[in-house]
């Protein structure tokens, strides 16, 4: 049982802490997405007296960053559970097992010897793909030029502060706003170029 203790000790740290932290921003995208062309600018900005202790570049950097994040999670869950699924695992029973062995509960008769054994044999892989998704994380943040302990002071700001998320899907709306029309702006002087090159080649 000591052997089946060590090795679920990294895989449940990371189940409950890093997958729980990140899987909260998955819905983002589709509020922003959901809405991009349909907000009007208002006369009066509702946030023009908000006051967060981060820059409201730093808050976007952050959105983007974690965007990427999220889809790399998606990506590591699916993994997880195809490896899962070659050992006749579930992702539920696999965390039930981890949280047992953690709690020095794996002899109280709730599991299988070949459900304990599969976990052990399991258990490594999780392992490694959590910590190759960790490394790709920090390559993230990294490229967005940011350090992990300023991504998880925001990310757990952004956690505990409704108004917080609130005003980060404003600040990404109204980017992907001003993009839509910055767009339409150039598609708009293209046109007349392209008009005035015409009537310059009839005349």
């Amino acid at each position: 049982m000591k052997a089946i203790k060590t090795a679920m000790h990294m895989p449940t740290r990371l189940f409950l802490v890093f997958f729980i932290a990140f899987g909260l921003m998955l819905s983002f995208p589709l509020h922003v997405a959901a809405q991009e062309g349909q907000e009007e600018k208002k006369d009066e900005d509702p946030w023009a007296d908000a006051d967060f202790p981060f820059e409201d570049e730093t808050l976007l950097v952050f959105f983007d960053t974690n965007q990427e994040i999220s889809a790399l999670q998606r990506s590591t869950n699916e993994r997880i559970n195809e490896t899962l699924e070659q050992y006749g695992l579930t992702r539920q029973r696999f965390d039930q097992i981890a949280r047992a062995s953690q709690m020095g509960l794996l002899q109280d008769g709730a599991f299988t010897n070949e459900e304990i054994e599969a976990f052990n044999q399991v258990a490594p892989q999780v392992t490694e793909i959590q910590r190759e998704t960790q490394g790709i994380v920090q390559m993230i943040v990294q490229e967005y030029d940011m350090s992990m302990n300023e991504y998880r002071e925001i990310l757990t700001a952004f956690r505990q502060d409704q108004e917080l998320q609130q005003y980060v899907t404003h600040l990404a709306r109204e980017r992907a706003r001003e993009r839509i029309l910055e767009e339409r702006r150039q598609e708009a002087i293209r046109k007349m170029e392209e008009e005035k090159n015409q009537e310059e080649e009839e005349r």
